[in-house]
């Protein structure tokens, strides 16, 4: 484990949250953000599709970019992930996250919890997001609540409004990555001043007990695509593989 590996779960411990800078080349990310864009106005993928003209989130990624894999399964990534979830973590999602100009706050929340009798004291779940195009304070970048993960609540307290100087802006080139524990107080700041589309590829690791029907747009892997995919991205993909839903997620 090399020293940007430990740094980053100390600060995973400490902080809640971590970013790994240029872990993917500028280009390849710049061209993921052109691409995942292009997904977003295509009208045969609008089902995958949820939120409105200035913030969405497109589900499936995993089966319509293969370049999505290779963030998927970076080491980097993997290694610190394995660190809070153990060996046989999987990946659930990959969801594709544009921020238009003219977009506002998109609410402070925690991940995965809702349906926890009581929240655990150790993470659920290791949440990331790639930058794809620049981070910055001015176009929304993720805001965070530095050291809520152990908080253990379903959600933040409403005295920590959207405007609150709790949060803090996570800043990065395209290319870079930031990691969170699944306590993490977080949420996607405005885009109100600046006439830049921010893209993000959202990825969510779960440990194997996770039951994804939880989670209501989450969408399976294609068999298809499975077999495409390199031993080390299959052995992060183990779940049941179908087209719908209904073919693979169990409802309580």
């Amino acid at each position: 484990m090399n020293d940007d590996i430990k740094a980053a779960i100390d600060s995973m411990n400490d902080c809640g949250y971590c970013v790994l800078e240029d872990r993917i080349p500028e280009d390849m990310a710049r061209s993921m953000a052109e691409r995942f864009l292009e997904i977003h106005a295509d009208p045969q993928y609008q089902r995958y599709n949820t939120g409105d003209k200035y913030y969405q989130t497109l589900f499936g990624m995993l089966n319509l970019d293969d370049r999505v894999w290779t963030c998927a399964s970076h080491p980097d990534i993997v290694a610190v992930v394995r660190h809070f979830l153990g060996e046989t973590c999987r990946v659930a999602e990959a969801c594709s996250k544009p921020t238009w100009p003219g977009a506002g706050p998109q609410g402070l929340h925690v991940d995965s919890a809702a349906h926890f009798a009581e929240v655990p004291d150790v993470a659920w779940m290791v949440n990331s997001i790639w930058m794809l195009t620049d981070f910055t304070v001015e176009n929304g970048a993720t805001g965070i609540v530095p050291m809520s993960h152990r908080s253990r609540l379903k959600g933040p307290p409403p005295s920590i409004t959207h405007d609150s100087p709790l949060i803090k802006a996570v800043t990065g080139r395209p290319g870079s990555v930031m990691m969170w524990h699944s306590g993490l107080y977080h949420m996607a700041r405005p885009n109100s001043t600046t006439d830049e589309i921010r893209v993000g590829l959202n990825i969510a690791y779960y440990p194997r007990w996770f039951n994804n029907w939880n989670e209501g747009g989450h969408q399976p892997l294609w068999p298809e695509t499975y077999e495409r995919m390199p031993p080390e991205m299959q052995r992060l993909c183990p779940g049941r593989r179908g087209h719908s839903r209904e073919d693979v997620y169990e409802q309580f």
